[in-house]
């Protein structure tokens, strides 16, 4: 069985590569972007399980990706994470059809949200 493919957009490179780890240690097959238009090209070729961006992309809207993304898989698992709590992205993001999680992010949140077994009894490496 193939492991589920979550696609981590974080144009942050640091906080990529951490939730990268965090999000392989967790048995998922990821496929990293720190740009949009990489992003944009894989998953309009591809469908992925899940879909993890930064709604602040450079010049670009994360949410973008949430709509051809739900445009392509309507019951694709989306999470659209911000630096700020922001009530009017929030509004746009669920309206997308995403979940809005704050940075820095509550990883056990993060983990329910994404399909697949939880297994308690591993403690996640660190994300530093």
């Amino acid at each position: 069985m193939q492991p589920y493919q979550v696609v981590i957009v974080d144009d942050d490179d640091l906080a990529l590569s951490a939730l990268k780890r965090l999000v392989a240690f967790w048995g998922f097959d990821v496929v990293p972007f720190s740009r949009f238009e990489d992003a944009r090209a894989f998953i309009s070729a591809r469908s992925p399980d899940a879909l993890i961006v930064d709604v602040r992309l450079g010049e670009y809207n994360g949410l973008q990706l949430v709509h051809l993304a739900k445009q392509a898989s309507p019951h694709l698992a989306v999470i659209a994470m911000s630096g700020f709590d922001d009530s009017v992205l929030r509004a746009e993001a669920e309206r997308a059809g995403a979940t809005y999680l704050v940075k820095p992010l509550d990883l056990s949140r993060l983990r329910q949200f994404l399909p697949g077994p939880i297994d308690p009894s591993v403690t996640p490496p660190a994300t530093d």
